[in-house]
């Protein structure tokens, strides 16, 4: 039955796939593939082998994508798994996608064709002179909700804060980081999405409302960051997961020994080769005046690793703000994992997926920041969980003068 994505196309008697180019159904696809990681434009390649497909594409072509369960299945609900969420409603079709195509290749048995998602609207957005006095003391996240509001992208949605009091200095915009001038719209909002990150025990959200005293967070210092991502159709979605908190449940499960494990299995990598957890922040006036910010139980575990760096300020406070966000992201080793699995394709980035692997005494929740689905013969969904990394020096430059 024709929808507004197409007529459905046969995948399996599992899953159907519906497209259209320019509102006009685009038929015979034979293989689709979604990539798509926090922070970035998703992108979809689509390749067929017919003329009549070929001839209804050109650059610029708004591609619409409808990937899914098959109408047949469309309304059950998955087998609930115990200790987590699967089986709870979902979004219905996780999977829709509208962008634009940015290349075609095109030859005699095959022809594919790569479109990405509005998110990279942003990155080819005319150059602005974006300033601080444009927004003042705002929220980051308004501020992100503003710059995001550009060429048909949903942001009406977006009602929520950095999570700190209106009061408080944290989570609003700052006049002395060294994130304004002429620039894209998604260069000003990856600047700033850098320094979006909050300490859920510095916020009411997170205490309980029975014993004030206490908190949700299983860490003293917790330290969550926001990401943004167009994870379905148009609609732009601005999240911070939280594997800190007591109450998260994980969406699904996964260890080595999962039967819906494909291909190279659980790959993970734990590495120290970026932990600072001793950070010293020196001015460059004679004399120079210095601070430095120490993690103890980063030391204990993982013994000292300093680094020191020079800031242009010479404000006690923001030398000592500085040092304390380099330490919060990098006071840990960085841990990655991807895996691939079958029957995962509803997965969304930022959804939190609890790991089991030989590598951890035990199980460990992480944030999805990095998506793949291949849809061939079989639909295979790789998924990469952890936090993608930012060099200290690249941090520091974006918060001091």
């Amino acid at each position: 039955m024709p929808t507004n994505f197409g007529a459905n196309q046969y995948v399996n008697e599992f899953y159907n796939l519906r497209a259209t180019i320019d509102g006009i159904e685009l038929p015979s696809i034979t293989s689709l593939k979604m990539k798509h990681k926090v922070n970035s434009a998703r992108s979809v390649t689509i390749t067929f082998n017919n003329r009549e497909s070929l001839e209804m594409l050109r650059i610029g072509g708004e591609l619409t994508i409808n990937f899914g369960l098959s109408d047949a299945y469309a309304n059950k609900t998955i087998k609930f798994e115990e200790g987590t969420n699967l089986g709870l409603v979902h979004t219905p079709n996780p999977n829709d996608f509208v962008g634009k195509i940015k290349e075609i290749k095109p030859s005699l048995e095959t022809t594919t064709a790569t479109a990405l998602d509005l998110v990279s609207e942003l990155a080819t957005s005319k150059i602005e002179n974006i300033r601080y006095q444009d927004y003042g003391s705002q929220d980051m996240y308004m501020v992100a909700k503003d710059i995001c509001d550009y060429e048909n992208i949903e942001t009406s949605h977006l009602d929520s804060t950095m999570k700190y009091d209106n009061q408080q200095e944290q989570g609003k915009l700052q006049k002395y980081y060294n994130i304004y001038g002429f620039q894209t719209r998604k260069s000003f909002l990856d600047k700033m999405f850098n320094l979006m990150s909050f300490n859920p025990n510095d916020t009411d959200n997170f205490k309980s409302s029975t014993s004030p005293s206490e908190t949700y967070m299983n860490d003293p210092f917790p330290f969550l960051e926001f990401y943004y991502a167009i994870r379905q159709g148009k609609q732009m979605d601005f999240f911070a997961p939280n594997k800190f908190d007591k109450r998260a449940k994980p969406v699904l499960k996964v260890s080595p020994n999962e039967s819906n494990i494909v291909g190279s299995g659980l790959v993970g990598t734990i590495s120290a080769n970026k932990i600072i957890n001793s950070v010293t922040i020196s001015t460059k006036q004679t004399p120079p005046q210095s601070v430095t910010v120490e993690d103890g139980d980063s030391i204990k575990k993982y013994g000292i690793s300093a680094q020191n760096f020079e800031f242009d300020s010479t404000d006690p406070t923001t030398l000592s703000r500085a040092a304390y966000i380099i330490l919060q992201k990098f006071k840990d080793p960085t841990t990655t994992y991807s895996m691939e699995l079958t029957g995962a394709e509803w997965v969304q980035l930022g959804d939190l997926v609890e790991v089991s692997s030989p590598l951890m005494s035990q199980s460990e929740l992480f944030p999805v920041v990095q998506k793949e689905i291949t849809v061939e013969d079989r639909v295979v969904t790789k998924l990469g969980v952890g936090v993608p990394s930012i060099e200290p020096k690249e941090l520091l430059q974006l918060i001091q003068r």
